[in-house]
């Protein structure tokens, strides 16, 4: 499972019953920047059952995970345009974590880095998804 390879995992487990998937998310955008780090963002519609308490007086039907890559070793980058629904992948090799994103012919990415934790994540309300 993609939590897996987070750093700082655990308390994203037991927020979510370790159910929280980005599968069939939507990218909605990525920054390179501050020498080596990439900041990746993503809209999933699949909400695990359980989620924060604190979460329950909000209305939303989405959550927003912003992921943190750190200490990129090797980036490639190709397409013109994020906003696409995608399963991205992760995996581990030789210590490092490669993360890829592909959307048909039209985008390709993939990152390998050192470290990847949440950045942040919250729920989120997305008029399209009523």
């Amino acid at each position: 499972m993609w939590l897996d390879h987070l750093q700082g995992r655990e308390k994203i487990k037991f927020m979510f019953n370790d159910e929280l998937s980005l599968d069939d998310s939507e990218f909605e955008n990525l920054l390179f920047y501050d020498l080596s780090k990439v900041r990746l963002c993503f809209k999933v519609k699949n909400i695990p059952k359980k989620t924060p308490k604190k979460w329950k007086q909000i209305k939303f039907n989405g959550i927003s995970i912003t992921l943190e890559l750190i200490a990129i070793n090797n980036l490639i980058l190709n397409g013109n345009r994020v906003g696409f629904i995608c399963s991205p992948l992760i995996h581990q090799e030789n210590n490092k974590f490669i993360f890829t994103i592909t959307n048909k012919e039209e985008f390709f990415f993939s990152c390998t880095t050192d470290v990847i934790f949440i950045d942040s994540i919250y729920p989120y309300w997305d008029q399209r998804w009523k």
